[in-house]
């Protein structure tokens, strides 16, 4: 059953864009993670474009980690894309990018929503969404699309892109 420490609720996101930068690092090894100087450092010249992004990383591999680790074998999760998740009045379709950088257009998508307050319970968080989802509604499954965190004022965010539709 779901963990009563964490809440986990659906919300619907609109069109959005993040612009990532890719790490062959694992989210826990990397230092300064939410730190918006540090997911923007060479994003400097543009800040007054992005002043209303929210700090963000994507995980590409933590759900075949978590598949893998339910299955007892082992599977260390080690690409980390760190960035910005951009607000609607942000888009950045027409900014130039430094080369590290990719931008990644994100369509009007469903998502799992779970708070929680410190990187080192990212696990826990996904263990609880994924039971949340297994045990708790059958209207969406996970999309398969990479998680992201997003560091908001007073927690973290964790959100799994999910598919399916949400019965009246």
């Amino acid at each position: 059953m779901p963990n009563p420490g964490f809440k986990t609720d659906i919300q619907k996101a609109s069109d959005r864009q993040i612009i990532l930068m890719r790490l062959y690092q694992a989210p826990e090894h990397i230092k300064g993670l939410g730190d918006a100087s540090y997911h923007n450092k060479q994003l400097a010249c543009l800040q007054a474009r992005l002043r209303l992004s929210t700090t963000t990383i994507s995980l590409p591999d933590i759900l075949s980690a978590k598949v893998d680790a339910l299955n007892n074998d082992y599977f260390h999760s080690n690409r980390t894309d760190v960035g910005l998740y951009l607000e609607q009045t942000d888009n950045a379709q027409d900014i130039a990018l430094p080369l590290p950088y990719r931008r990644v257009d994100i369509p009007t998508h469903y998502y799992s929503s779970t708070r929680f307050g410190d990187l080192a319970d990212l696990h826990d968080a996904l263990a609880h969404t994924i039971t949340h989802l297994l045990y708790s509604q059958d209207s969406f499954h996970v999309s398969g699309q990479p998680p992201q965190v997003l560091w908001k004022a007073h927690y973290l965010e964790l959100r799994l892109p999910l598919i399916g539709q949400q019965e009246g």
